[in-house]
């Protein structure tokens, strides 16, 4: 291995130095080491007066405005606010007025704000910037442009914290389900005794579940011998395996399955409604669980099921 002088060893970070440099440092300071001192009476009167707020707002036509027709001054100006300058952008939504303005540095208009009606974050959130001048005769457009890039943060990241919201009373509102979705990629069992299927046809074939559930209960016999299934649920669909030969008797594909729903009348019993594509038709086959426990956790992974 060869022997490093670490005093060889050296990195060229130029940004990182400039941001160092350019931290804390004043417009006027900011101006001097580009040489360009000339313009700095015309960037304070203009509303041009801190250099956080330069990237992302100032652009060529504000110079011009100003009377700064010289193309290089232009070019060199406006290559340093885009290499060298952060672009601010608020990290929390402020809740106040007052608390708002602090943090772009322009608390000076705080009374004007107040006394025009416009005391409130969602006031300010809805602010045109014809407003600016209009009502609250602010006219360094720095000012008004640091003031609009401020609102358009804002109005995003309300949009990105109410959508958060959405999605958690989503997630709070929905089903609780009782497998991982792994668990159902391989498929889950439940037991239950198979009554039958009867067909059922129309819009309003889920409604008539209910009646196909009675109808094909009643047709069993005292006695008579229930056979019983062991049903595989997965993403594909629903396999019925025989519990005593252990073979597969059918399967339905999850994309042929619209309905699944538990009896009024005996919640020990549940049902799902197929689709056979090649003769149009709809089957109800209705089950019966050994407990109301088994029969809802059975219902609710069909419908998970649609979810993986």
């Amino acid at each position: 291995m060869r022997n490093i002088n670490p005093a060889l060893i050296c990195f060229d970070l130029p940004s990182l130095n400039k941001a160092k440099s350019i931290k804390d440092k004043s417009l006027e300071l900011w101006l001097k080491t580009l040489d360009l001192q000339e313009i700095h009476t015309m960037m304070q009167l203009n509303g041009w007066d801190n250099i956080t707020y330069l990237n992302g707002t100032i652009v060529k036509e504000d110079l011009v405005t100003m009377g700064i027709n010289n193309e290089k001054i232009k070019r060199k100006l406006l290559k340093s606010v885009e290499e060298e300058l952060i672009s601010f952008k608020h990290g929390n939504m402020p809740g106040t007025v007052e608390e708002w303005l602090a943090t772009i540095d322009l608390s000076k208009y705080l009374n004007r704000f107040n006394t025009n009606r416009m005391g409130s974050i969602n006031r300010v959130l809805e602010i045109w910037e014809v407003e600016l001048t209009s009502i609250l005769n602010i006219e360094p457009i720095g000012h008004r442009k640091r003031i609009m890039k401020s609102i358009r943060d804002l109005r995003n990241l309300q949009s990105s914290l109410d959508n958060e919201e959405k999605k958690k009373k989503v997630k709070g509102a929905g089903p609780k389900w009782f497998h991982k979705a792994d668990d159902l990629l391989r498929g889950v069992d439940y037991a239950a005794r198979y009554f039958g299927c009867a067909k059922v046809d129309g819009p309003e074939s889920t409604k008539q579940a209910g009646v196909i559930c009675q109808k094909l209960q009643g047709k069993i016999g005292a006695g008579q011998k229930v056979p019983e299934y062991r049903l595989r649920i997965s993403a594909e669909g629903i396999e019925f395996i025989d519990k005593q030969t252990q073979k597969l008797t059918c399967k339905y594909h999850i994309e042929d399955i619209s309905f699944v729903s538990r009896d009024k009348a005996d919640l020990l019993v549940f049902s799902f409604i197929s689709s056979d594509r090649k003769l149009n038709i709809k089957m109800c086959h209705v089950f019966k669980a050994h407990t109301r426990n088994q029969a809802f956790e059975t219902c609710t992974t069909i419908a998970q099921s649609f979810e993986v």
